[in-house]
């Protein structure tokens, strides 16, 4: 009789396993889905809020963002993010991200109610702010910027855009925006900090969990929590995972006694020193063979010779 696990299986791994059985093209777009479904948990409530997912085509995603500010800080993270889509899905989803401009009809069901919260706020944005009136000060002030341009056209374009400027400002502060507490620009009510400054305050964050992995690679949440006490999992795992890529590249595939490739694997295990064997640095070194520097005449060795095959192999070889 075939071996039966004990208990009754979990809802979850039935759906991945029927999921599965169906063939490789149903399952990438059961994941596609999924992946635009849990955006916000993959990415974050600030970015999700204003960065809408349009759809996934041919490996890459397309994403909304009305803000300019963000869209470059999004240009920046792009790898990043491509990174926590990929191990969301559990494969390689996406390849790269694009900005587009929203799609009429979005390339997936689910990501329908993202978008409901958004377009109520957005869609009547320009007919609001050209209902706001400015002073005689105010236009006095927009006609005296641009005089001293030959260009008279490019003039006209710069004062049309510091008008529409004021009217925004005005706009937003009838919707109870207020000063940014470190720059003094005008942010949500529910925000504290401008998306320019909350930036920077989370690569601040990332920098000192960073900090902290470079001294301690083997530190759990609650251990840089002591040090970071804003530090979460998920930004652990994001800091953790970056830092895991990068050293990769400097640790050459058949090293396993030099200092960056110890320091590699405790960070990669999350070992302690005193836990770190030759034989956890042999596996966690081939689970990443293909994150490592090789060189041309590199040739991959057989998984049993570096992993041993089940318990009972384990066991014969301790004994000898």
């Amino acid at each position: 009789m075939a071996k039966r696990s004990p208990g009754l299986e979990p809802p979850k791994s039935i759906i991945r396993k029927t999921i599965h059985s169906l063939g490789k093209v149903p399952e990438k777009k059961y994941y596609m889905h999924w992946v635009l479904w849990h955006w916000g948990d993959i990415v974050g409530e600030f970015i999700a809020r204003h960065a809408e997912p349009q759809g996934i085509r041919k490996d890459v995603l397309y994403l909304y963002c009305y803000n300019a500010a963000l869209r470059n800080e999004l240009q920046m993270m792009m790898p990043q993010i491509v990174q926590q889509v990929n191990n969301y899905a559990g494969q390689q989803m996406i390849t790269g991200i694009v900005f587009c401009r929203r799609w009429e009809k979005p390339d997936s069901e689910g990501i329908d109610e993202i978008r409901l919260a958004h377009q109520a706020k957005e869609e009547d944005l320009g007919r609001e702010r050209r209902k706001v009136s400015l002073t005689d000060e105010e236009m006095q002030q927009a006609a005296a910027i641009g005089t001293q341009v030959e260009d008279q056209e490019l003039g006209e374009k710069v004062r049309s855009l510091y008008r529409k400027h004021l009217q925004m400002q005005k706009l937003r502060r009838q919707q109870d925006w207020h000063p940014c507490a470190e720059c003094g620009s005008l942010c949500p009510p529910e925000r504290k900090l401008c998306p320019i400054c909350a930036s920077r305050q989370r690569e601040k964050l990332n920098e000192a969990i960073r900090q902290v992995l470079r001294d301690i690679p083997w530190a759990h949440c609650k251990e840089v929590q002591e040090y970071v006490p804003a530090c979460t999992p998920k930004l652990l795992n994001d800091q953790r995972s970056a830092m895991v890529q990068q050293l990769a590249r400097e640790v050459d595939v058949s090293d396993t006694e030099s200092i960056k490739a110890r320091n590699l694997v405790m960070l990669y295990r999350c070992l302690p020193p005193e836990q770190l064997t030759e034989e956890e640095i042999k596996r966690s070194l081939y689970r990443l063979r293909f994150n490592l520097h090789r060189p041309r005449d590199y040739k991959a060795p057989k998984r049993y010779s570096v992993i041993p095959l089940g318990r009972k192999g384990t066991k014969d070889r301790r004994q000898t």
